[in-house]
């Protein structure tokens, strides 16, 4: 054994275990934060965590061949897989020495680490406990140990979750339930607390037992303040001892955002997202310069006329000649810019992109919900993963048949997934969504999404209506003071700003958002008004998800139909007035005057 001093004065000792594995281990004084701890063991950030509870003692013989096949063949190799830590009580005694001997099957590629009090557990050349009956070798197969300072089982929980706290920050944390008994249950509760899943082995016995009878009979009243707390508040996850290994990989990867075909999803979305706000930019960049070079070309011609006219310029001066070449160019410009809008259609392809994109999403929070049709469909009807497949199939099919198909989508290279917002902002995008969970990542964030765009769009409406009015007035007031020539200015910066309006949808998308925010509201108020049997009636929550999902795609058809048609219009009345100018008037002339 070797003993080595740490920069934190934690005292690191490399144990050797005669089977050839050497694990580290430190005994921290009370008191000693995780972080420390952690960074004494050397334990980089995993990328998932898996807490194992349960199961010391009390296993029955005949069952544990089929664990340790979940345990070997199942939970290890998902551990492996998704990069995930393995915290457990760190002692050769039942699922604990399963988990042990599941790592070093698969070549020990998932660190375990294992927390239990100092004064229960012995090893090669450590202390030996006095006198304690129940005291228990440390597991042969772990990575890292930390030994609490206390002499009683259970006595390790605080600094458990202290550490799991610490390595849990924005990553994926599930426990699983195998067995258990009264430390267990403790365990159990508190990962509840932190919102994480918990992945119950059904048919292990005693309190995995306990909580999967409880949860398929939800009876309306349970004694037990710790239980009831778990039943009521758990997002708790089934599965049979005799369930397939296949099945419980599927499930767990599901969890820890290892589900492929969801991260598929996510991709797919980035990429539509990202090439969205491409299109969208160069469209509105393309369509300013229109609007500006149009005012520019109108301010110009009236600044020549004006100076002529006051003998300020004579045509042979350079700076006549200036004006002039600026005054022919700019319609020429703006001839130029219309076309690469009609040839390029960036606005077209933004909408569509925009559309699709989130068409993907709205599959993406489907599915997470377990709602309607990824409701654990049972044959001949198709697996989640496979009609996520063919949702997604079916959009981005869709979408190469439009203009979007002319244009290369350029790769996106952020984070899957993209980094989101808002309530959404905290949440992985991949774990399970409960309803209470559901109701704030995707409902609650759009309903405030909604809430705050319709005030800014108010604002954005009053503003440019007052320019409108404030300018006309302007208008009204040269043509008084004798000022006529100027009055095409103001009508050709009017005609601007409502062309603006147009394209902008403005007023019709704040009826939509105002819509679609009393409709979700209208959808929280009747889930919070529902009783806890109610809440957890499948029914109930596919019509949860299912209502929310139809709100948010009504409310983007009907934007993007708007948005088609005004662009259309948009695009029509601008190719006409560029048709129809003369040499005394620019195209944003000719719009501000018909307008």
């Amino acid at each position: 054994m070797d003993l080595q001093e740490t920069k934190q004065g934690l005292e690191k000792k490399a144990i050797a275990f005669p089977n050839g594995n050497r694990a580290l281990m430190v005994a921290p004084p009370a008191g000693t934060s995780a972080s420390a701890i952690l960074k004494a063991l050397d334990i980089e950030q995993p990328k998932a965590l898996i807490l194992l509870s349960g199961g010391a003692a009390g296993l029955e013989e005949a069952l544990k061949p089929r664990l340790f096949q979940l345990f070997s063949r199942g939970l290890a190799r998902v551990a492996a897989d998704a990069g995930a830590l393995i915290i457990d009580g760190g002692t050769q005694s039942g699922v604990m020495a399963m988990m042990g001997q599941g790592v070093a099957d698969r070549g020990r590629k998932s660190p375990l680490l294992g927390i239990a009090p100092a004064g229960k557990v012995t090893y090669s050349g450590g202390p030996v406990p006095g006198g304690s009956k129940d005291s228990a070798p440390l597991d042969p197969n772990h990575s890292y140990f930390v030994l609490v300072d206390c002499n009683e089982w259970g006595g390790e929980i605080d600094m458990m979750y202290e550490l799991a706290d610490s390595l849990g920050k924005r990553i994926p944390v599930v426990t699983v339930l195998v067995n258990g008994g009264p430390i267990s249950k403790g365990e159990v509760l508190r990962s509840v607390r932190r919102g994480w899943p918990i992945f119950v082995i059904q048919g292990s016995g005693r309190l995995a037992d306990e909580i999967a009878k409880l949860h398929k009979e939800k009876p309306a009243f349970i004694e037990d303040s710790v239980i009831a707390e778990i039943m009521n508040e758990g997002n708790i996850i089934l599965f049979p001892i005799d369930g397939s290994v296949e099945e419980l990989k599927r499930k767990l990867s599901h969890q820890l955002n290892i589900d492929q075909m969801l991260k598929l999803a996510w991709e797919r979305f980035a990429l539509y997202d990202e090439n969205s706000k491409r299109q969208q930019t160069s469209f509105q960049k393309l369509q300013r310069w229109v609007l500006i070079l149009g005012v520019l070309a109108t301010l110009f011609a009236l600044t020549q006329t004006q100076f002529k006219k006051d003998g300020l310029l004579a045509d042979n001066d350079w700076q006549n000649k200036v004006l002039h070449y600026a005054i022919v160019i700019m319609p020429i410009g703006i001839s130029i810019l219309m076309a690469a809008i009609n040839r390029f259609r960036t606005g077209n392809k933004w909408i569509l992109l925009r559309s699709s994109a989130e068409a993907i999403k709205r599959e993406i929070y489907r599915y997470r919900g377990g709602a309607e049709i990824y409701n654990n469909p049972q044959p001949p009807q198709k697996a989640p993963e496979a009609e996520l497949a063919q949702r997604i199939e079916d959009t981005s099919r869709r979408l190469m048949q439009t203009d979007v198909n002319l244009s290369a989508l350029r790769p996106y290279t952020g984070p899957i997934p993209p980094k989101m917002y808002g309530a959404a902002e905290g949440d992985d995008g991949f774990s399970f969504l409960t309803p209470d969970r559901y109701l704030v990542v995707r409902l609650g964030d759009q309903l405030t999404y909604y809430s705050g765009k319709t005030t800014k769009l108010e604002k954005q409406l009053k503003r440019l209506h007052w320019l409108i009015y404030i300018i006309g007035g302007l208008g009204t007031f040269l043509a008084a003071a004798g000022f006529e020539l100027w009055v095409a200015l103001t009508t050709s910066v009017v005609g601007t700003f409502t062309t603006f309006l147009e394209y902008q949808q403005g007023e019709n998308t704040l009826m939509k958002y105002n819509q679609a925010a009393t409709d979700l509201a209208n959808i929280q108020t009747w889930w919070i008004a529902l009783s806890a049997e109610e809440k957890a009636d499948q029914k109930n929550i596919d019509m949860l998800v299912g209502h929310t999902e139809k709100i948010l795609e009504s409310e983007l058809t009907g934007w993007v139909q708007q948005m088609e048609n005004a662009l259309g219009k948009l695009r029509a009345e601008q190719m006409q007035k560029d048709q129809t100018k003369t040499q005394a008037k620019s195209p944003v002339q000719t719009i501000g005057e018909k307008h």
